[in-house]
């Protein structure tokens, strides 16, 4: 595979991780035949650990017991944004997206280096599982609603984050209602939403998301928001 050439921004890769040693370390190797960028992989406290699993140029940070998804992401981004990196483009461990389209999600941030960059699935047409395509379509209606945006696809955790707004992800989110926040926070730093189309892939691991625990923590979320911004 050719190797994309980089010019002008700075980009990293975080994965965060739970519980899925196999499928991050094929993600790894897949993106580094891809990509010669940096990759940052958070470990959210699994049970195996993944010490010696990377090539040495691979960083690994590891929290000491589960925190929730969004609580690894929040430690990846300020490690990155600390050691001076200028765009953060994170995937899920789950082989859930495509190594491939990271040149489209490169492109958008050199067209648009302000803006918050966002995979775009198509929510409607794919069989996606009933439940996670229903929750999805209401949570993204509403925040739509709520910051007169269009949001197309507001739980995807392929995105490119620009580093410079670190009051961006300063959320109080642990769980997975983190990446839902960051389409708040987006608006009251009013930063351009940019969007890459995506496919919709599910392999055999089961998500970590509970339908219900997690829908009531949105609306939680979600109600907060209305007093915050």
């Amino acid at each position: 595979m050719t190797q994309l050439v980089i010019k002008k921004l700075s980009p990293v890769i975080l994965i965060p991780v739970y519980n899925g040693r196999d499928s991050v370390i094929t993600l790894v190797e897949a993106v580094q035949a891809l990509v010669d960028w940096e990759i940052l992989v958070i470990d959210d406290g699994s049970d195996t650990s993944l010490e010696g699993a990377f090539p040495a140029s691979v960083r690994l940070i590891r929290h000491a017991e589960n925190r929730g998804k969004g609580a690894a992401l929040r430690t990846g981004l300020d490690y990155v944004y600390q050691a001076g990196f200028s765009h953060a483009v994170t995937l899920d461990a789950d082989g859930q997206h495509a190594p491939e389209r990271l040149e489209a999600f490169f492109e958008a941030s050199q067209s648009n280096p302000s803006a918050l960059i966002v995979g775009s699935r198509d929510l409607v047409n794919h069989s996606m599982p009933v439940h996670r395509r229903f929750s999805n379509n209401v949570t993204s209606l509403l925040i739509s609603l709520r910051i007169g945006m269009l949001v197309r696809d507001s739980q995807v955790g392929y995105r490119c984050y620009p580093l410079k707004y670190r009051s961006l992800w300063n959320s109080s989110e642990d769980g997975f209602q983190f990446e839902s926040d960051i389409f708040l926070r987006a608006a009251k730093l009013r930063l351009g939403l940019r969007w890459v189309d995506i496919p919709v892939i599910y392999g055999e691991l089961g998500s970590h998301m509970n339908l219900w625990r997690d829908t009531l923590k949105f609306i939680r979320m979600y109600i907060l928001s209305l007093i915050r911004i």
